[in-house]
């Protein structure tokens, strides 16, 4: 960055707002505090009066939340969310080129989203509108239900509930049932984008997991970790380095 980034924090617990202040006025030289709003409506007239380049935004607020927040601003700028829960949408954030941060906000953490902002800056003095506006619109659209398995000429439709977890193996997915394995379109990328409701977490490039059959997290070597499963053969699965994070935060 050639300049610092103007930012609003938005964030209806005051302990928690502050703290996020405390932890950008470390990065003084990249980021300058525009303004703090203590919920939604505020947040929307704040942004629009300060014209932020990054607003650090709740998603759980009274009132309106976050999301509606995002909907409600005629210029975007630069969207962090921050929330306390790790939950599905955190994956859509992440495809759209905006960060997120999970309370409570740990400097090292903070360090990578001044970063990417800083490569994003660079890269383009352009808002975000299509990329929020895309984000947007994908968590206003429901989960499915169930999902389809084509068999020969036979089309069957399986319970999103009775999935253990998905898997890439060999240039295919499957989808692994407590009874049964069956090979279905797409990739774990595209069931990402569409799995919901915070059941379904990845945990490897291989690996999409319901966490209601995740019997129990077992530490492995060099600070890594397994899951087992609650099927009947007691499956474990290798947590990458990657993924640790949205496991150790279940």
């Amino acid at each position: 960055m050639t300049m610092r980034l103007r930012a609003v924090v938005v964030d209806d617990e005051e302990l928690a707002r502050k703290r996020l202040v405390k932890l950008l006025r470390a990065f003084g030289s990249e980021i300058e505090i525009a303004g703090e709003a203590a919920h939604g409506e505020e947040a929307v007239g704040v942004i629009t009066s300060t014209r932020p380049d990054v607003v650090f935004l709740d998603v759980q607020m009274p009132g309106f939340d976050g999301f509606e927040v995002a909907r409600r601003l005629e210029v975007k700028p630069f969207i962090v969310f921050v929330t306390a829960y790790n939950e599905y949408a955190l994956r859509a954030f992440e495809e759209n080129s905006i960060d997120y941060l999970l309370k409570p906000v740990e400097h090292a953490r903070l360090e990578k989203t001044v970063g990417k902002l800083r490569r994003l800056f660079g890269a383009s003095s352009l808002r975000m509108d299509a990329n929020v506006e895309k984000m947007l619109a994908r968590l206003a659209s429901p989960p499915p239900e169930r999902i389809k398995v084509t068999l020969g000429d036979r089309i069957i439709l399986v319970d999103l509930a009775d999935v253990v977890y998905f898997e890439a193996r060999e240039k295919y997915t499957y989808l692994h049932t407590l009874e049964k394995e069956y090979a279905i379109d797409g990739t774990l990328a595209d069931l990402e984008g569409t799995l919901g409701g915070g059941n379904f977490v990845r945990i490897h490039r291989s690996y999409i997991v319901n966490v209601r059959f995740i019997r129990e997290i077992v530490r492995w070597f060099a600070g890594r970790y397994k899951v087992r499963l609650k099927d009947a053969p007691g499956t474990e699965l290798v947590v990458s380095r990657g993924y640790a994070d949205a496991i150790r935060n279940l």
